[in-house]
Order: C-alpha cells, then structure tokens, then sequence
C-alpha cells in the first residue's frame, strides 16, 4: 500500500522557492536535478543531484531530494543514506524526517525497523508531521504484528488530520483481519469506502469487503453435513474366496442405503488457542443380512490446540460407540483415541500433519474363546502430508502405524497403512477423485486355519490388503453435490478365511449447510 504523499506537495514547492538558482554555489545542478524530479524523470534526476551533493556534501537541500530521487526508483539504501544526512546535518530538514521513516519502512529486517521506531521517537518529541508520524507508527506495529497498538495509532492519525481517515480505515482493518476480528474488519472497510466512494483505495476496500464477507460466512462456527448413499456391496459378508471355506447358505452381495449427519463446530478464536469439534451419526441398512449387519454409530471429536505461528499443536481426541442389529441394535464396539497432533504449513500450499496417540477398542458382545478376545490397546501415529498444488486440487501421502494389543492372543498385530489421494477438478463443479490403499498387518501369534480339505492347522495371519477408489463429484447446486464412486478390495491373506475380493458401488448426495 503506497502512503499518501500530498501533505508533501506544499514542502516541495516552498522549498524550492525558499532557494532561488541564484543562491547556489557552483553552478544549478540543484535546481536542475529538482526540475527534473518534478518532471518524474527520476533517474536524471538522481544523475544531477548526485553531482550537486558532490559540490557542497554538506548540503542537506541536496541530501533531501537526492533521498526522495533515490525511493522513487526504489533504491531504498541509498535513499535511506542520503535522508538520514538531511536529519543529521545543519540545517535540518524535518520533512525528511517523515521520508527517512517512510523508507525505512520499505526495507525488510529489524536493523531498518529498530532506527525507523528511533527516528519516529523523535519526531514525536519534536512534534514534526504528527498525523503522519502517527500513520507510519500504525505501518511499523503492524509489521510487528502488533495489530492492537497499531489500530490505536491509526485512530490517533486520523483524529489529527481527517485527511487520513480514510487510508487509517483501510489499515485499522487490515489489523482486524490479522486479529481474525473479521466483523469489526468489514465494518472498517465499509467506513473507508463512504469517506470517499470514488478512489482507488476504495476500490480495494471493496474487494476486501467481499472477501472477508465470504470468509465470514466460510468460517461460520457451525457447519452441517447430511448425506444419503445408495451402495451395491458384492462381498458383504466378506466371503472368503476359496467357495470350500465359505459358509453354507450366506448371501454375500447386497443392497445398502447409508446414512450420515455430522455438525462441525468451528469457532473463530480472536487469540493463538485452537478449537474444533465434530459430531457424527451414521447408519448402514441392507437388503439381505439386516440382523446381522445393519448397524449405527455415534461418534464425537474435539481437537483444542495453539498456534505457535510457525506451526499448531492440537490435542486430537475422539470416542465413537458402533451399534449392530443381532436381531435388535445393541452395543457392538466402542473407540477412544486420543494424542497429540502437530501440524506446520510451509511454502503456502503444503501442509504436514504427525500424530502420535492411544487406541483403545471395546467390543462389547461376549466371545466363546478368550484368545478370539479383540478388545485392544495400542499405539496408533500417522504423518500425512498434502499438497494443494491448484485450486481446489489437492494430492496427500499418508503413512499410518498401528501397535494392537489385544486381550486375545489371536488378534495382536502390528499394521502398516500407505496411501494416496488425489482430487483433481475437471470443469468447474466437477472433480475427479481418486485413492489407493495398502494395508500391510502382521499378527504375533498363531491361530486356528481351516484348509479347504478340513484339516485345521496352526498358522501366524499375515494380511495384505489392497485398495483402489475412482469417484466423480459434481456440485450441481450450491452446497449440494452428487457423489459416484467405485472401490475394489483385494484381501490377500495367508489364511484362507480371511482371503477375499470385494467391489462397492456407490452413488448418492451430500448437502451441506
């Protein structure tokens, strides 16, 4: 954002006017390299004065203009180096002051913003350009990420000149925004456009009022999804795929109709605390089966946390309470996990999650044989990486380790996920999803296997189970999208149970709110 340079209009002039040609020593090279700065020719400018502060370097005339000649080509060093010699040699020129200021300003680092904070010190104290002075303290804070102190210098600038009211406006809520104030933000880009409709500024203003206005209304604190999902499930039950192993007088193919609604709560916190939680409900019902596999669930999540700036530590925990019909709906497993998650954005569009927690499983319904017990604990870390590489497109890699210790020797493993998703929009309100899944589990310790010819014999499972997915979403309404999906599962298991083949059809709708 360029700062208002009118108050300096009058200087200029009534310093040139304050030292006529005839005054100066050694020829015009001042007048002339003031000429052609009013010229905007800039660059001649700096040509002639630098040959004027050659002559006399003692002359602050020169250092001043010189220093503005400099920041207009945007030579911020030299430019700093000739008006600190306006400040600093006799006689002083205390619009240079303002300028000095004004660039320093512009140039990164603490070493330009520690002498910027000196030099408005001392305009302060001696009362130069206060409205001004005032305004570019508000510009230093902000850039400290002081966003309160800075809107109380920006009030004070504007207090004592109204003609920086509305350029305070704007940058008052430029802080609000920082501060994640986003309703007092809007206000204040509002009150910037009505002091003057017709500006440039105002025009900004504008584009940021909307912007914040769809952010409000993006970070509403509850957010609601309903979705409803027909799906054709051809190995419902999981039938193994030797036809020798499989039960007598099962139907592994069915209809299933699922259900979900879920509210997210999402406040926005005006401090570095963090705070999310989500709940969910979920039903499954089938065409065949229904008194063994239709089934609901409840689950509940909250993540608080705090943003360090650099990166944000949440604290993730979730319970979820699965209810299975056997005939009628009874408790079947409850989940508690809980840990730490840490997560740090870098290069504006990558974003690394890492997870470390418990996992803790209750399966409720009573088992015959304790060692087929699958009540667990475990360690349960993943890191995920995503990378927003376009907009609304989006690729993730994510590694997931399980520890599963189990009540029954049978179930105790250690699992190791890898996966890939990647969404990739087609046309606009189209996109293109796809995700595969390898999922590696070693169990511990031997169990019962049935071969095909009846013999039972003891094994140590060991699972690989492979996962593909291709979907098509389309958001043919705002806020509602049809869903069309295929999956495959292929279960490949040294024991022969627990070897299977599955494909899920999937179409539906999701509405959200």
């Amino acid at each position: 954002m360029k700062l208002k340079v009118w108050w300096f209009i009058p200087v200029l002039f009534s310093l040139i006017l304050a030292f006529p040609s005839g005054t100066l020593a050694g020829g015009s090279f001042l007048m002339q390299g003031i000429d052609q700065y009013r010229q905007e020719n800039y660059e001649e400018a700096v040509d002639i004065l630098q040959k004027a502060r050659k002559e006399d370097p003692r002359s602050t005339r020169a250092a001043f203009f010189l220093g503005l000649a400099y920041k207009q080509v945007m030579d911020y060093p030299k430019a700093v180096e000739n008006l600190r010699d306006a400040v600093t040699l006799a006689p002083r020129i205390k619009e240079a002051l303002v300028e000095l200021v004004d660039v320093l300003y512009r140039i990164p680092g603490k070493a330009a913003l520690d002498e910027a904070k000196k030099w408005i010190k001392v305009a302060e104290t001696e009362k130069i350009f206060p409205a001004k002075i005032a305004f570019l303290k508000g510009m230093l804070l902000q850039r400290e990420g002081k966003n309160r102190e800075a809107i109380r210098a920006f009030e004070q600038s504007k207090s004592l000149d109204p003609a920086y009211a509305q350029s305070a406006e704007f940058q008052i809520a430029q802080c609000y925004v920082r501060e994640r104030d986003l309703k007092k933000a809007k206000e204040r880009f509002a009150a910037a456009i009505r002091y003057n409709p017709q500006t440039d500024l105002a025009g900004f203003a504008r584009q940021y009022e909307d912007l914040v206005a769809r952010r409000i209304h993006l970070e509403r604190p509850f957010r609601f999804t309903v979705g409803m999902f027909g799906q054709y499930d051809t190995n419902l039950v999981l039938e193994p795929s030797n036809d020798a192993l499989s039960a007598p007088g099962t139907h592994d193919a069915s209809g299933v109709l699922n259900s979900s609604f879920r509210v997210d709560y999402m406040p926005m916190l005006k401090s570095p605390w963090l705070f999310n939680a989500q709940y969910t409900f979920q039903s499954s019902l089938h065409r065949r089966n229904v008194h063994t596999h239709d089934s609901y669930g409840n689950s509940i999540a909250v993540y608080p946390g705090y943003d360090f700036g650099n990166f944000a530590l949440n604290l993730a925990a979730s319970y979820s309470l699965i209810m299975v019909r056997n005939p009628s709906y009874k408790d079947y497993v409850q989940n508690l996990n809980i840990g730490p998650l840490f997560r740090k954005t870098f290069h504006k569009n990558h974003m690394i999650d890492i997870f470390v927690g418990w996992d803790r499983n209750a399966y409720l319904p009573p088992v015959l044989d304790p060692d087929d017990d699958r009540d667990s604990n475990g360690l349960d870390a993943y890191i995920s990486w995503i990378w927003l590489f376009r907009k609304d497109a989006l690729f993730n890699l994510r590694y997931e380790y399980n520890n599963v210790n189990t009540d029954g020797k049978w179930w105790d493993y250690q699992g190791h996920a890898f996966s890939a998703n990647l969404t990739l929009p087609l046309i606009p309100r189209v996109k293109l999803q796809l995700s595969g899944e390898a999922v590696f589990n070693d169990y511990d310790n031997k169990r019962p296997d049935l071969l095909p010819n009846g013999t039972v014999v003891s094994t140590e499972r060991d699972d690989h189970i492979y996962t593909g997915t291709i979907g098509i979403t389309w958001e043919f309404f705002k806020g509602t999208t049809l869903v069309a999906q295929y999956s495959r599962t292929r279960a490949d298991s040294n024991i022969g149970i627990y070897d299977y083949d599955r494909d899920l059809y999937t179409a539906g709708l999701e509405y959200r709110f």
